[in-house]
């Protein structure tokens, strides 16, 4: 696992890179489109839960030891697992790591000159495939110290006898000292304006004109416009108005109450039952948590369906007018809309990048799982941030007051990630 977190380092520092020299080959039409496995049902009826649980678990299980825990094994040898540990004790037979395949695809990703870095790691580890070690590139980095050592590190007596696994610390790549500097523009300071404020044309405005008249102030006042005006029967689709809004972080007080130990253990029972359902139904991401990412509520209100909470769950939002569903929807609206008001003109560049096609022709150079996941996790990203323009203009006016109710949460909300 460490090898392979420090394999993944290596990828984001190279396509970093690789991903501002690509020049774009293909159009964004041509990638694979996931939007669809976003939308969530909350009207669909629900299957045999019970049923499904005991399927997955059955799925899941490789081999059951018939005993709860190590100091209870029972008087009698187990004699499966006496068979099944002879057959693999005396023979050649190779178990083979679950995680070996990602592995290779990663190393076959990297370019070669990272190779030094991590085929020595590879040949002093335990448990590694010959089809790794055999790999052009990787095998003759057997035993070999590598040649370019990074600048801070050169002149360092017996550095040669450092261990290989720490070898990925002399790569120049990895000490960010040593990259280029992006060159940004100096700031001038604004210039003056030309029409400076005149106190005595004010004074004589406001002695015409009385405060309570500017903006028809005295009017809207007494006028209960339709932002003041709570939504019937909320949809997926339905605007958002500043009623609703405040309606909905008024539920966020029962909803911390909800929160208990035991709630979230059984919503994150119900979700993995959901994910083993989705699975079956081909209806999966490759990544099945973007879901949560992308419509947090909706999909927690599914999970909270699947453990049987709806009841306890609505005491906490009947106060304020809603239902399940009529919450999720507010919830999202809400959510999705406070996360474009406060994005970072980073990542509104790096989406923007992303839907003109910049990162296509990386895409489509990948092998094809590890392609699919890619797809799937930035495409969840844009549908993070797609929020109507006046739900971003409703929530901006209680933009205050979410922050200071969300705050709460930590970023999560019961099990759901509040990702801004």
């Amino acid at each position: 696992m460490r090898l392979m977190l420090c394999i993944l380092s290596l990828l984001l520092c190279f396509n970093s890179v690789r991903a501002q020299d690509k020049a774009k080959t293909s159009s964004f039409a041509d990638i694979s489109d996931y939007s669809k496995y976003y939308e969530v049902d909350l009207d669909a009826p629900l299957p045999d839960i019970e049923r499904l649980a005991k399927e997955m678990q059955k799925a899941s299980e490789i081999y059951n030891p018939r005993y709860i825990v190590s100091w209870d094994m029972g008087p009698v040898f187990d004699k499966i697992w006496a068979s099944t540990i002879r057959k693999y004790g005396t023979s050649e037979i190779r178990i083979k790591n679950p995680g070996e395949d990602d592995l290779l695809d990663m190393i076959k990703m990297l370019p070669k000159e990272y190779y030094p870095y991590i085929g020595p790691h590879l040949h002093a580890s335990a448990g590694i495939s010959e089809k790794i070690l055999n790999l052009p590139g990787i095998k003759e980095t057997k035993n070999q110290f590598p040649e370019r050592i990074a600048p801070q590190l050169q002149g360092i007596e017996d550095l040669e006898f450092l261990s290989p696994h720490l070898y990925i610390l002399l790569m120049p790549e990895m000490w960010p000292s040593n990259h280029k500097n992006v060159e940004r523009p100096s700031l001038r300071p604004a210039k003056e304006p030309q029409v400076r404020y005149n106190p005595e044309f004010y004074a004589k405005i406001l002695s015409k004109v009385p405060k309570q008249g500017f903006g028809h102030a005295a009017r809207s006042d007494n006028q209960p416009g339709p932002d003041k005006l709570r939504t019937l029967n909320a949809t997926k689709t339905s605007p958002l108005t500043g009623a609703d809004v405040k309606a909905f972080v008024k539920t966020l007080d029962g909803i911390k109450s909800f929160s208990t130990p035991q709630n979230i253990v059984k919503i994150a029972a119900a979700g993995r039952i959901l994910d083993y359902w989705e699975q079956k139904n081909g209806t999966a991401l490759p990544i099945n948590d973007l879901k949560d990412v992308v419509n947090p509520c909706q999909r927690l209100a599914l999970k909270i369906k699947w453990a049987g909470l709806e009841t306890e769950f609505s005491k906490n939002i009947a106060p304020q007018g809603f239902n399940l569903n009529e919450w999720a929807y507010t919830c999202d609206k809400t959510i999705k809309a406070y996360r474009v008001a406060r994005i970072p003109a980073g990542k509104l560049s790096s989406l923007r990048a992303y839907k003109e096609g910049v990162y296509d022709a990386y895409l489509e150079a990948m092998n094809p799982k590890w392609k699919d996941r890619q797809i799937a996790a930035l495409q969840s990203v844009v549908e993070m941030y797609k929020a109507p323009q006046k739900d971003i203009l409703t929530v901006l006016k209680n933009e205050s007051l979410i922050k200071d109710k969300i705050k709460q949460f930590g970023g999560i909300l019961v099990t759901s990630p509040l990702i801004n």
